[in-house]
């Protein structure tokens, strides 16, 4: 799409204009971490002034937390949909897993979610996961009602999916140097088998056969 047209997009309605930059600062972030999201470059990409850009943002700082929200609905949306068709099955968390992974790492979030907590933003949480924590805290209802075993507890389901972010979110950041800590290599392969192994552990704790 040519300047001309993304700023046409741009004189659309506040809300149209807000997701046209942030799409072009996730490029931006994609391709060089929170130090290429500059609302210079993110201007001079749709064809628009930096006041432009600062009317709906700001700043470059409100611009990055914008962009970090922005990223956090899109994954939750992506969540919610897998959940409407698997319940939290082993496929669906898998799934699930693998886009979190993904915007962690291959979108960069993760990057920008520790460039914002060290710069002194604090998030007041948004309950990003929490349609992901209902729907296994079902499953293991189910399976807890089927073997005649007590209820399972709400918080354990809690901790299973903050512990999953937790790994998720540093893999991208530490996860070559932790694996080499405990002697095991940092390649690509050796980071994927990591990430399997993890996930079959937290199944085999909270969704056992």
């Amino acid at each position: 799409m040519g300047a001309a047209a993304q700023r046409r997009r741009t004189r659309r309605r506040p809300d149209e204009a807000r997701r046209v930059i942030l799409e072009a600062a996730e490029k931006r972030l994609i391709e060089g971490g929170p130090e290429a999201v500059r609302v210079q470059v993110v201007a001079a990409d749709l064809g628009l002034t930096d006041a432009a850009v600062h009317h709906h943002f700001g700043s470059r700082r409100g611009l990055l937390e914008a962009l970090l929200r922005f990223g956090g609905r899109r994954l939750r949306e992506q969540v919610e949909e897998i959940l409407a068709g698997s319940n939290a099955d082993s496929a669906g968390l898998r799934h699930i897993a693998e886009l979190i992974a993904d915007a962690y790492a291959e979108r960069g979030y993760a990057r920008l979610a520790l460039w914002l907590s060290l710069s002194g933003w604090s998030d007041q949480g948004s309950g990003m996961f929490e349609p992901l924590v209902d729907a296994l805290h079902r499953a293991r209802g189910v399976r807890a009602r089927a073997r005649g075993e007590p209820r399972p507890r709400r918080h354990e389901s809690q901790h299973a999916v903050a512990l999953l972010n937790v790994a998720l979110a540093a893999e991208p950041l530490m996860g070559a140097s932790f694996l080499r800590s405990v002697g095991l290599p940092g390649d690509t392969s050796a980071r994927t088998h990591f990430r399997r192994w993890m996930l079959n552990a937290l199944e085999a704790v909270l969704l056992p056969d």
